[in-house]
Formats: C-alpha cells, structure tokens, sequence
C-alpha cells in the first residue's frame, strides 16, 4: 500500500494530470486523472476504513446540488467534476491519516524544484514561472505550503535547504500573494521561535541571488518591481496593477441578483464560462461560493476554515505549521476561484482537518488520563 499511496501523492502534488492535459493532450490528462481517482479507491478499498470528512462532504453536496439549478452547461464536465469531489471527500480520510508532513513536504519539494528547471532550461517570454503547475501563482502558493511543512523538519540543514529552495522557487513565480504570506508567515515564525529568524535572511539571500541573475529571463514589470523595493523609489503602479480587489468589484453587481441559488455552477469562472456578462473569473473562491450556489455553501466554506484555523491554533506551539497551512489556505481562497479544481489546495485542506481533529483527540485523551 506504501507504493500505491506514493503514487497518489506524485500525481496529486507534481500536478500530472493538469500539466499532461496541457502539454500532451488531453487524453494524456484524462488518463492520469483516471489514475489518480482509481487509485484512491483501491486504497479506500484496500485499507481500513474511516469515517469520511463529512462538513467538506456537506459542502461539495450543497455547492453542487445548489448550483446546478441554474447550470445549463455540459452535464457531463459537471457529474465528473461532482463524483470526483465526492470521491476524495469520502474515499480518502485514511489516506490523510497514514500520510505525513514529512512526505507531503518531499514531494512538494520536487515540484518547487522544477520551478528551477523551468527557469534555468525552459525559459519563456512570459518571465513568470511555474514548473509543473503551469499557473505561476498556484505555483506560488504550492512553494508556501511546502515552506510551513518545513518547520517540522528535524534534521536541520535538509530543513534550511528545503527553505531556501521554496523561496527562491516562489519568488520565480513573481506572485505577490507569495511574497505576502511569505513574510507573514516568517514574522509569525519568530512569535513562535526567535530562532527562526534566521529564515528572513535565507529569504533575503534568495531575493538577492535573484536579483543579481541579470542573464535570466524574467518579466520585466514584476523583476523591475521587485527591484525597486530596495531602492528609494518603490514601484507601487506595478505592484498594485491588476489587484485582486479589482476583479472583485466587477461582479458586485451579479452577486446581489441571486443570492439564495446564486448563478449557477462555473457562472463566475469567467472566460468560456460566461454567463453573467464579467469575462474574467472572480479570483475568489468566497465569492465564487456564494455567487454560484448562493448563501448556504459560502457561509459552510467560511465556517469549516475559521475552525479549521482554532483548532490549529490550539497547537501552535507543539505543531505551528497547522496555523501556518491554515493561514495560507484561508488567504489563497481570496484570491483564486477554483476551490473544486485545485486538488492540492482541496488535499491540504481535508489532510489538516483529519490532522487537527486527530491531535485534538490526542490532547483529550492526554487530558483525561492527567485528570485520573
């Protein structure tokens, strides 16, 4: 079974499925994608079998019983996209529970990693970079979860190499939500351990070493940005173009005409989605949420990551990288809108319920057996 659960975890976090659709066809996808969901039913079946992670189950069934209402796309993207949800949510608590930080921290290194192999061997014009995710910013967003698993790490310097190439990995994606969280996180860190000051001069390092990679190709506005932080003259236009706060505003109006059964489903996913008039998504998965199945699954989301985040914290100082996972979770929903589609995010997320709820159940014990 170990060989069969290292093989879900590659084609979940280096991203096969996604990166085989774009770059050979979409039966190379489909194909990887019908591994992967097989796969974690034969592990259902084969292991012992837990209790599904029934509010994310709830959610999915709301969302998308809500949203269909409205939906007059193809049925068949939809009924996949729902079976798959619905296979991961049920299928795969043992999974979680027999998978640690460790492994997941392994294999999202690898992924970071080619982040730097699509830099130094597959350079493009675009300038922004994102190895096997093909999108720079879920890209970004892989290399901070990968970054806060880092702090369970025991053997030191693997944990400063795994840092350092987390960082310098999603400062090549010249996503501002990474170098935001990034910074968050680190501050958070040093509350938690003065030691870990330390990361804030490996990731100045690594700002540095890019910087002075003057024969590299990196897109010019956010390199130039990026530069202009350590000057006098901070490029505040390029740093605030396009925010997400922007794309919000477009579907103010939209948001309001059916908040009961919201829109429909994909209605806010914007491009060939369209059907509410805004042609670019909505960049937030909160509002997708509630734009697309209306006020019951938004306010479900809202509620299973605010106590995702307690519970966390409840073991802040035996397990920090749960608050850690839990912040950038949380944040990286205000600014994308595929909730259902990333299955990395959707994974970290049922593994950190699975493992908070487990700790907690821990503690009680510890707690009952003090009290005899």
């Amino acid at each position: 079974m170990r060989i069969l659960k290292y093989l879900i975890l590659v084609l979940m976090f280096l991203n096969v499925p996604s990166f085989g659709v774009i770059n050979f066809g979409p039966i190379v996808g489909a194909f990887f994608s019908t591994l992967l969901y097989v796969s974690i039913t034969i592990y259902f079946i084969a292991n012992k079998k837990s209790n599904p992670i029934i509010p994310f189950a709830i959610l999915g069934l709301l969302y998308f019983l809500i949203s269909s209402i409205n939906y007059t796309g193809v049925l068949n993207e939809f009924f996949s996209n729902f079976i798959k949800y619905l296979i991961l949510t049920l299928f795969a608590t043992q999974l979680f529970k027999e998978t640690n930080s460790n492994e997941l921290c392994f294999f999202i290194l690898i992924g970071a990693v080619s982040i730097l192999i699509n830099v130094l061997v597959f350079p493009d014009n675009y300038g922004r970079y994102s190895g096997l995710y093909i999108n720079p910013n879920r890209a970004g967003f892989v290399c901070l979860l990968g970054f806060s698993l880092t702090y369970k790490l025991k053997n030191i310097p693997y944990r400063f190499i795994a840092q350092f190439l987390f960082i310098i990995g999603g400062i090549m994606t010249f996503s501002r939500y990474f170098i935001l969280i990034l910074l968050f996180i680190n501050l958070i860190s040093i509350v938690s351990n003065k030691k870990n000051v330390i990361v804030l001069f490996t990731g100045l390092i690594a700002i540095l070493i890019i910087i002075s990679s003057t024969s590299l190709q990196f897109n010019n506005d956010r390199f130039n940005a990026l530069k202009s932080v350590f000057s006098d003259d901070v490029d505040t236009e390029t740093i605030s173009k396009n925010s997400r706060d922007e794309t919000w505003a477009e579907y103010t109006e939209v948001l309001f005409e059916n908040p009961i059964l919201g829109n429909g489903y994909r209605s806010f996913h914007g491009h060939e989605f369209d059907t509410v008039g805004v042609k670019v998504g909505v960049h937030n998965s909160y509002l997708m949420m509630l734009g697309e199945s209306g006020i019951l699954p938004f306010l479900m989301l809202i509620i299973i990551y605010i106590a995702l985040f307690i519970r966390s914290l409840n073991h802040f100082k035996t397990h920090p990288e749960y608050t850690y996972l839990a912040i950038i979770l949380m944040t990286f929903l205000l600014v994308s809108h595929n909730f259902f589609d990333n299955l990395i995010s959707l994974f970290i997320s049922l593994w950190l319920y699975e493992k908070v709820k487990k700790d907690n159940e821990i503690d009680l014990l510890i707690d009952t057996e003090n009290d005899k």
